[in-house]
């Protein structure tokens, strides 16, 4: 009897895998997601579970092993599907992922499993996503002027591509904030109201963003995502104020340079040579890395470059006034 006691004992003192909770959308496509699966499974720390959340009208067919499929019957957007998935998971921690991003190292999740657990304060613990060259120089002219300022690797926070979150603090909070950002910012949002309740840490685990874009793109695809992104800006600063540079991504100075240009446009009807200059110069240096792009076409930016300042400066607008990020790219 007494050995028995002491083996149950022992077993007590033995410590407990955490229980990792992984989330991804996949919205009826297949993708690369047995490459993420395999890599995930083979981490030093592996996932309790691999959810699936499908939100598309023809539900994924061929669910890899190791993973559950669940339906999603509001079809809107990722932040819908993260928050459908954490309702259905059992682990303490969600690992919410999208299923283009590959996690090469095997060690990464048990790294950033790792930061997160350093002090009870830490409620998040994300990594860095790198766009590798050589996807991109795939890109069409349009596509790469998309995302020229995602090339390399990025500290953007709380991105949906590799965040590890207690799951306790996700469901206080509410998740995502899916009424004020439907299709762009809440993941900074979500960032932002996360650092209220601890500590989001920013590792050095990498992350492969491999996105592989299918089909073509043109000049309309680019403002209208840049409309997008500026409304959600507009909505954000509305919501944080100049408290949104505690986002790592942030720091990207090209990419916000034009938000602090903005202002200059009252003074454009009175000075319009001088203020028309420095627009014009600070539009093309608010976008430089688009520069990199070798092609006859990259001529035409000296003009698409000031077009997408006013789109941006009408997108923050917007999201300043109605406090709310809703313009969709597929509209």
């Amino acid at each position: 009897m007494m050995a028995i006691c002491d083996e149950r004992i022992n077993d007590q003192r033995m410590p407990i895998d955490p229980t990792i909770s992984v989330i991804i959308p996949v919205f009826g496509n297949l993708g690369d997601l047995p490459k993420l699966v395999e890599c995930l499974l083979r981490q030093t720390l592996p996932p309790h579970e691999i959810l699936l959340v499908d939100s598309s009208q023809k539900p994924l067919s061929d669910v890899p092993d190791g993973c559950t499929l669940i339906r999603n019957p509001d079809n809107v957007s990722l932040s819908w599907d993260y928050n459908f998935g954490a309702k259905h998971t059992s682990g303490d921690y969600l690992l919410n992922m999208q299923q283009d991003c590959i996690p090469e190292d095997p060690n990464a999740l048990k790294t950033l499993y790792d930061a997160l657990t350093q002090s009870p304060e830490n409620v998040a613990a994300v990594g860095l996503v790198t766009l590798p060259q050589e996807n991109f120089e795939q890109y069409d002219f349009w596509g790469k002027v998309l995302m020229a300022r995602w090339v390399g690797r990025v500290r953007q926070g709380i991105s949906g591509k590799f965040d590890l979150i207690r799951k306790s603090v996700f469901d206080e909070i509410g998740g995502y904030d899916t009424e004020t950002f439907r299709f762009a910012g809440e993941d900074m949002d979500l960032h932002m109201r996360l650092s209220e309740q601890g500590q989001v840490c920013v590792t050095d685990v990498e992350i492969i963003h491999v996105h592989f874009q299918s089909g073509s793109a043109n000049w309309q695809a680019v403002v209208k995502k840049h409309f997008q992104l500026a409304q959600s800006f507009g909505a954000l600063f509305r919501r944080w104020g100049p408290a949104i540079k505690q986002v790592p991504y942030s720091g990207r100075w090209t990419h916000h340079l034009a938000k602090y240009l903005y202002p200059l446009l009252a003074l454009l009807p009175f000075y319009p040579l001088s203020i028309g200059s420095i627009l014009y110069i600070g539009s093309n240096l608010s976008n430089m890395e688009a520069w990199r792009i070798r092609s006859p076409k990259t001529a035409i930016l000296l003009v698409f470059h000031p077009l997408l300042f006013l789109v941006d400066a009408a997108g923050t607008l917007s999201g300043l006034l109605q406090g709310k990020q809703t313009y969709s790219v597929n509209k």
